[in-house]
């Protein structure tokens, strides 16, 4: 029972994961909201040079994942090349373009977690976070459905 998938990467795949695998990522849109409207407050109590200081700093918060997602993705050809993988019994395949083909035993995957956009799988490589598999990189449902199976089988529940 072999799944295959294949997708042209974007933005929001390294997103999902940064935001899955980084706490600082996941949580900074919330620090900026809270920490801009704390700063509102400040102009209310006629603290206009703290307000100011605020604000800026939970505007420099509030964008620093997305041009940060940005910069990393079109600063490098690599991770904007077509992915193309399958999964089986046995291991979980990925191929980037024609630069890299790896192979990956289910034992060297210790978690993994399901986005709205797609999985996010963990690995044991320091050179790697997590590998992202979007939805959209499934022919259907199905074939979604079984590598869900695949990942439950092999890695264990989802660490939603």
């Amino acid at each position: 029972m072999s799944v295959d998938f294949r997708w042209a990467p974007e933005p929001a795949d390294w997103r999902a994961s940064l935001r899955t695998m980084v706490p600082m990522f996941r949580w900074a849109p919330w620090f900026a909201l809270v920490l801009g409207a704390m700063s509102v407050v400040l102009f209310f109590l006629d603290m206009t040079a703290a307000g100011i200081f605020g604000l800026v700093f939970a505007v420099v918060i509030g964008f620093m994942e997305p041009v940060a997602v940005w910069w990393r993705f079109s600063s490098n050809d690599l991770v904007s090349q077509t992915v193309v993988g399958s999964a089986d019994e046995y291991s979980f395949r990925m191929a980037v373009g024609g630069a890299i083909r790896e192979e990956i035993d289910w034992a060297e995957l210790p978690g993994w977690t399901e986005t709205r956009t797609g999985f996010v799988l963990s690995t044991l490589d320091e050179g790697a976070v997590a590998l992202s598999v979007p939805h959209r990189a499934f022919s259907g449902t199905d074939d979604q459905q079984r590598f869900r199976e695949l990942l439950e089988r092999h890695i264990g529940p989802s660490r939603s």
